[in-house]
Parts: C-alpha cells; structure tokens; sequence
C-alpha cells in the first residue's frame, strides 16, 4: 500500500499497474484476471438459484463495444429455443406484446432490444411479471438496456443484471474472442491458413476495440466495433479459403480479404476519412503472406502460433502481456501516457464522489468550514464584471464592424455570463452552508467539487475545462486581465491564444482582416501561415505588420528548439 501511494504521489501515470499488483499481492490474481462471460452458466444458475426464473427478467446493461445479441441467440440454439427479438422504440410497444403474451404460452423466449429508447413498456412489462398467474416455465425475457434514470426500479429489484463490458487489454480481448471460437469451428476449414488467420482476425479485433481508449488519438469516433463485426469478417473469412480450396488455389487473395475486413465489415461503422485510412492500414500490416510464415510476430510478445488444438490457442493467450504496448495500437509512449493519466484522474475521481460526505468526529475543520472559507477567498480575488457603456464606447471607437472587435465582443459576452455565475455561486453557497436559503442540487454540486478542489458543474456549462478549480480560477482572471487591458490600452501586440474561448473565431477574424486590407482577394484563397518566432512575449513591442502575434500554446509529446528553431 505504502508503495502505491508513492507511485500515486510522483508517477500518476503508473497508479492502476501499481494497484493491480497490489490487488494481485494482497489478494489473489484472479481479483485482476478478465472472464469472458459464460451465459450458458450463468443461465444455469438462474435457473437453479432463482424461485420461478420465467418470472424474472435478466437485463444486460450496454457498454460501447459490447452486444449481448450473438451469446443469447447462441443459448438459445443449444438450448433448442425460439427466440423472438425487436428492438425497442416509437410504435414497437405492440410488436412486443404481442411476442411476450405468444411466449408466456408456448415457452419460448423474448428479446426486449434497446429498451431505453421504449421506457413505458418497461413499466408495463414489470406489471406483467408479477400480476400473471400462469407462465409457462421454460419462458424467458431477455432485456438490453443502456443505463438510463426513467428505467422503473421495481424491474431493476426484481431483475438479474448483467453487464458485459468489453474486454481490457490485447489479452483480455483475444480471451473472448477464442470463448466464442469451438474446436468444430476451427476444423470446419482444412487449410493451415484458416486457423493463422482466424487468430489475425482477433487480434485485429482486440486493436480496433482496444484503440477506443486513447480517445481522439486512437479513433477520431468513437466507434462501437463488436462480436458482431467479429462474426461476420470470420464468416467472410470461412467462406473466401473454402472457396480457395474448392478451386485448389495456392495463395490467398490478400487485396480481396482487405478491401472486405477493411472496407466493409469494420469500414461499415467509419464515417471518418482518417478512421478509414487507419483501418487501411490496420488491414495492410495484418492480412499480408509474411503472417503466414511460421514463428511470425506482430511485435515482441506478440506471436502467431501454430495448431490445430483450441486448447493450445486459448492457452498461447496467456503469453500476451499481461501491460500492453502502445506500439501494438500503432501508437507511441506518449499516447500511452495521456490514457493511463485519464484512466488514473477518472478512478480518483469516481473515489472521491463515493465518499461519505458528513463531518468527521475529530478537531479539524469540516468540508462545509473549509468551502467557506475558499469561497470568501475566491471571491476576494474575482473582479467586477465589465461596464457595458465602457466596452461599448472603445468599440464605436476602434471600429465595432472589424472582425476582431466582433470576436472580441463575443469573448466579453462569454466572459461576462461566467463571472455572474461564479460570483453568484459563491455568494449563495456561503448563504446555504450557513442556512440562510435552501441548498439546491447546483449547489450541492458545487460544495461537493469545491471541497475535492474541483471546478463546479455550473461554471463548466459554457466555459473551458481545467483538472483543478485553482488552474481553472487563473485562467479566469488572465482571461479578465487580456479583455480588460484591451480595451483600455488598445489592441494587445500579442494575443494569449488559449484565452479565448472561440480560438479558431479569433482566427477566422484575423484572416478576414488580412483578406480586407487587400484589394481583390477572396477569403476562400487565404491560408493561414504560422511562423515561430525567437520573441518572448514580452519582447514584443509593436503588432505584426500583418496578421498577429500568439503565444501561449503548448506541444504535447515534444519539444521545441528555441535555439535552433525545430522541433
């Protein structure tokens, strides 16, 4: 413990790696260990465990990346059932009676989809369930829902919930994804080239899924690639080598089997170019003939094997490492460093919010103490807002109509609308700590971040994020400072890009100005040109001659020469 708190304390990025090997230490592994789900098993259960289990609905809760259609429709044929499905929404309500009342008699069994899009029915089925006298035994109803407030909680108390997330990790993923492959699937195809390439697909699967967490970096969208996508480019793949057999063809047709996994299976989903691109390129690095050689890697620890057993396959997946590699995601360290920085501010985060709120027994100061006595600060520190007349008189003075007043005028607006919220924040949370007014759920809100040295919900609506209330209250007076000098000394010589809250406005207005100052140009044909400077800021004593000066902005995962001028 004490260890982990140290790595928490200088190295973030290293805190839930420390964690599971704590859990791992302290426990056993199988605390940190990622199950695929076995419904066959937990149906089993239902049925041994629960009193009259046709009576209780088993809800699985949607996670992106996670589709529970294939496993029930699987169950259900080895189970020799009838599975009647429709996916919720405007005026499916009677396509699902109409199945649940056919079912309740013969036995079969009912698939609810997406039921967050249809929440009266919920109410209706609930009903059902607990006013029918007679239900045939074998029934069963089967109910996918994303997580949702109008969902009624006599359901959810008299359900089974499951939730399915998507696996964590290259290993976690291929260990679902080789559940879901038999011994009868793998020698449905003869060919030594059916098993590498099942096991290239799953591989690929668990990039594309697993790419989700590095955010923008990863994908531009964030795509919801599932067993579904993985089914069907297996089938594609099943198809297209017993079709090379038939025809006793010697090499697969690699441009065929990209353009398929690439383009329409998985490219189903992209909307975006550069998704697509990558997906491409996914498709270029793992359906080539080098994976086809024996021993092949896709990157150190990342090896292909060779057998004809389902039980070596599931076990050469415990050879994965256990930490990926950002490489393996076609990624560096430092997209690496970013998601596991996220992965450690969302856990502390999700900490602090289950923590018991009230007063502790001993002589320290209490939350609701330490709140006031922040808020008297800050608002000692918040200045007064700006005068509408004065704004208004340098405005009609500098020229109102120039784009970069109107962009101005727009920063001031926003500006304006945040110093009234946290002033108004601040004064009437002193007021209710004390009793004086009724604290409202904004309020609360507020408190709650405050004492966790967060910024409050209310001032985030419409304004710029910040990890800390302190870096977000600085921005807010260096922003005041920028808008104040402004209009009172005239048009700054270098502008701070990062406080504005519409940067790219600000940048469209500079190159209206510039396409103005020239006779005949088009604003369409201007392109903006950035140049860096050796200037510090305060080195600068006259504007651009055209276009302006910016500082302020940062590069994440490099560096910059100031001396030799490259990165």
């Amino acid at each position: 413990m004490h260890k982990m708190l140290l790595v928490r304390s200088v190295r973030t990025d290293r805190t839930m790696i420390s964690a599971d090997e704590y859990i791992e230490e302290a426990l056993e592994k199988k605390y940190t260990d990622t199950y695929p789900l076995n419904l066959e098993a937990t149906h089993q259960d239902i049925c041994e465990l629960v009193e009259a289990p046709e009576r209780v609905p088993i809800i699985f809760v949607l996670t992106p990346g996670s589709d529970p259609t294939e496993l029930v429709m699987g169950l259900a044929k080895k189970k020799k059932k009838d599975v009647q499905a429709v996916s919720m929404g405007q005026g499916q309500e009677v396509v699902a009676r109409r199945y649940i009342a056919t079912s309740i008699v013969t036995g079969g069994w009912v698939l609810l989809q997406n039921t967050h899009l249809g929440l009266k029915y919920l109410v209706e089925l609930e009903q059902q369930m607990v006013k029918l006298e007679e239900i045939e035994p074998d029934f069963r109803v089967w109910v996918t829902a994303e997580p949702h407030p109008g969902i009624p909680i006599g359901l959810l108390q008299m359900s089974i919930k499951i939730t399915n997330e998507a696996p964590v990790g290259m290993r976690a993923g291929m260990k679902r994804s080789y559940a879901w492959i038999t011994q009868d699937m793998l020698d449905t195809v003869p060919r030594v080239e059916w098993r590498t390439l099942l096991w290239v697909l799953c591989h690929l699967h668990s990039v594309v899924q697993e790419g989700r967490k590095f955010g923008a970096i990863g994908w531009t969208v964030p795509y919801e690639f599932n067993q579904s996508d993985l089914n069907a480019c297996s089938l594609f793949l099943q198809n297209h080598i017993l079709d090379m057999d038939a025809k006793k063809a010697k090499d697969v047709t690699w441009s065929t089997v990209r353009y398929m996994i690439s383009e329409i299976q998985y490219g189903g989903r992209i909307t975006d170019d550069w998704d697509r691109r990558q997906m491409n390129t996914f498709a270029e690095k793992f359906f080539c003939q080098a994976v086809l050689e024996p021993n092949y890697t896709f990157l150190k620890g990342y090896t292909v094997p060779q057998t004809t057993d389902i039980g070596v396959f599931r076990e050469h997946v415990n050879t994965y490492p256990s930490t990926d590699s950002p490489e393996v995601f076609g990624l560096n360290m430092n997209a690496d460093l970013v998601f596991r920085l996220d992965n450690a501010e969302k856990v502390f985060s999700t900490i602090l919010e289950t923590q018991p709120k009230g007063g502790g027994g001993g002589k320290g100061a209490s939350r609701e103490d330490i709140v006031t006595e922040l808020c008297k600060d800050l608002l000692s520190k918040l200045p007064q807002q700006f005068k509408n007349e004065e704004v208004r008189v340098y405005l009609n003075k500098a020229g109102a109509t120039k784009p970069i007043h109107i962009s101005l005028k727009q920063e001031i607006d926003v500006l304006q609308l945040i110093l009234g919220k946290v002033r108004a924040t601040l004064q009437n949370l002193q007021l209710a700590i004390d009793g004086t007014i009724v604290m409202s759920d904004d309020l609360a809100d507020s408190l709650d971040s405050l004492a966790n040295a967060k910024v409050p919900p209310l001032w985030l609506r419409g304004a710029w994020f910040s990890p800390t209330v302190g870096v977000w209250y600085q921005s807010l007076l260096s922003r005041f400072e920028q808008w104040d000098k402004w209009i009172k000394t005239g048009r700054p010589k270098s502008y701070w890009l990062p406080g504005f809250t519409n940067g790219q406005g600000f940048l469209t207005a500079c190159r209206q100005e510039v396409t103005r100052s020239h006779t005949g140009w088009a604003l369409d044909e201007v392109a903006v040109f950035t140049e860096v400077t050796k200037h510090d800021p305060e080195d600068v004593k006259e504007g651009a001659p055209e276009g302006v000066y910016c500082h302020g902005m940062y590069l994440d995962g490099c560096g910059w020469s100031k001396k030799e001028s490259k990165l």
